[in-house]
């Protein structure tokens, strides 16, 4: 299931749960869970930041949202024009954040409030959707439960993406992230990967610690929500690829120079109302490698980003998601 965190979109497991969040602390295991569902109307992103602040007060380790195009899972998506929110409360908690979160949708006719408890053990049931991932014979991105066992079954130039799930958007398991990866692999077997990358809402810093392993010498990622540019630094300190990759959350039309490789995997609206500020970041010569797109979205992304010296050089397809990999020519072609 895609969805995002704080207004950052994230990886759980398919019609599951959201897995461990950042800043639940192994005590807490014993606690009683709810789950809280808020569905309200898709509107301007100001408008729903009061209910976001709100969210952050009764759950600081994180929230979910997610939108109609959320890929299929165990339960339908909400409809279209509107959202679900998932927080996650201790039973303790649970009279104060409703009434808090009662208060910050009253705006909206038709928003709905619910709250279910949560099994014992839900917590720690996720980890079985977070399985090794292969995306080529020598990079593999797996959760820490699995390092070992897939270090030793590989050969000396297999590379382990080490990923901690939960911590943020990107663990390998989804189709776009899969695709990205897949790319940077390709450019770097080829000894053909940019010397600099810019990962655009980098997530748990999958692919920038990715395209560092695969050769890439100064990666800078950027995400609008600060637990997942937290995220990202754990992740390239424990990959040993700190020393080659920084994050912010600095946003993308603030990025400083130009990159050989843009790489940017984010829902198709985001994309769109980034479209001028990723163009402006490509290099003479460089690379834009969009996803989080729906194969009926291919379109619309490609004419929308078509032009001002980009040239839509292919699009890779894996189950219902595409990739689509744009080019500047040099200076002087």
């Amino acid at each position: 299931m895609k969805a995002r965190t704080s207004g950052r979109e994230r990886q759980l497991p398919a019609g599951g749960h959201a897995p461990r969040e950042p800043g639940m602390s192994d005590s807490a295991d014993d606690l009683v869970w709810v789950e809280l569902r808020l569905l309200v109307p898709e509107t301007d992103p100001l408008l729903l930041e009061p209910l976001d602040d709100a969210c952050m007060q009764v759950a600081p380790g994180g929230f979910v949202v997610e939108g109609a195009d959320v890929p299929p899972g165990d339960e339908p998506p909400p409809p279209i024009g509107w959202l679900r929110y998932r927080v996650y409360v201790g039973e303790a908690e649970l009279e104060g954040a409703r009434l808090l979160l009662a208060a910050a949708i009253a705006r909206w006719p038709g928003a709905e409030l619910t709250a279910t408890s949560l099994p014992e053990g839900w917590r720690d049931r996720w980890k079985k959707w977070f399985l090794p991932v292969e995306i080529t014979e020598d990079l593999v991105v797996t959760p820490p439960w699995h390092a070992e066992r897939v270090r030793a079954e590989g050969g000396p130039e297999r590379q382990l993406i080490v990923i901690e799930p939960g911590m943020a958007f990107g663990t390998g398991q989804h189709e776009t992230t899969f695709v990205c990866l897949e790319g940077i692999a390709a450019l770097g077997r080829l000894g053909a990967l940019p010397h600099d990358v810019l990962d655009v809402g980098c997530g748990t810093g999958v692919l920038a610690v990715g395209a560092a392993l695969c050769g890439a010498q100064k990666v800078h990622g950027v995400d609008n929500d600060p637990m997942a540019v937290r995220a990202a630094h754990v992740n390239a300190s424990d990959n040993g690829v700190a020393a080659r990759v920084t994050f912010a959350d600095t946003p993308i039309g603030e990025v400083d120079g130009v990159y050989g490789l843009v790489v940017a995997n984010i829902m198709t609206h985001i994309l769109l109302a980034m479209r001028d500020a990723l163009v402006a970041r490509v290099a003479p010569g460089g690379l834009l490698m969009l996803s989080g797109i729906l194969r009926e979205q291919e379109e619309e992304i490609v004419d929308a980003f078509s032009g001002d010296g980009l040239m839509h050089i292919g699009t890779i397809a894996r189950g219902g998601w595409v990739r689509i990999d744009l080019a500047r020519p040099p200076l002087g072609a």
